[in-house]
């Protein structure tokens, strides 16, 4: 199991440097477009395509990071009135239909990838195949799901409540 855990924590760091690189570059070659497009009067006709597919990258490498330090969107005004053991379990329940929720969709998005080979469809300022794009939102859910799985696990194992995998709540350390 220490095994597993320090390949997730190989998983979180070169996440954070994709993350990180990758709002770097797009905030840097949309910026840079712009001032072409001011200065200069001419756009790079791939800075547009480029930026979306950093959005996409971003985006959905982003999910098991999340899921990960327990950052992602939860509302709690009821959640934070129960008791801590039914906190626990109800943080077990929604983490398994979270972690099913994005194992459909991983294979929804493998289908679409399949789909869009087969189309052969490309983008349009690079010509770059469509689905090296799209190859990114399998992976991205999956490692969300993985990250669930660990959830549920760590709440099962340990005593405290864990909204995300590597911390406990603030102030919930015993059930």
């Amino acid at each position: 199991m220490k095994l597993f855990w320090k390949i997730d924590d190989l998983i979180a760091l070169i996440t954070e440097w994709v993350l990180a690189s990758g709002v770097m570059l797009m905030a840097t070659l949309l910026i840079c477009n712009v001032v072409s497009r001011k200065l200069f009067m001419k756009s790079m006709a791939s800075a547009d395509e480029i930026g979306g597919s950093l959005l996409i990258l971003v985006t959905f490498s982003g999910i098991g990071y999340a899921a990960r330090k327990g950052r992602h969107i939860r509302m709690t005004a009821i959640f934070d009135t129960l008791p801590l053991k039914t906190q626990k379990l109800l943080t077990i329940f929604i983490s398994f239909v979270t972690m099913a929720t994005y194992v459909y969709v991983s294979t929804i998005a493998l289908d679409y990838i399949e789909y869009t080979q087969m189309l052969g469809k490309v983008t349009s300022a690079l010509e770059i195949p469509d689905w090296i794009r799209a190859a990114v939102i399998p992976v991205g859910f999956g490692l969300g799901a993985i990250q669930y799985l660990m959830n549920i696990i760590i709440n099962i194992k340990e005593p405290g409540l864990y909204i995300g995998t590597e911390k406990p709540e603030e102030g919930k350390t015993e059930c």
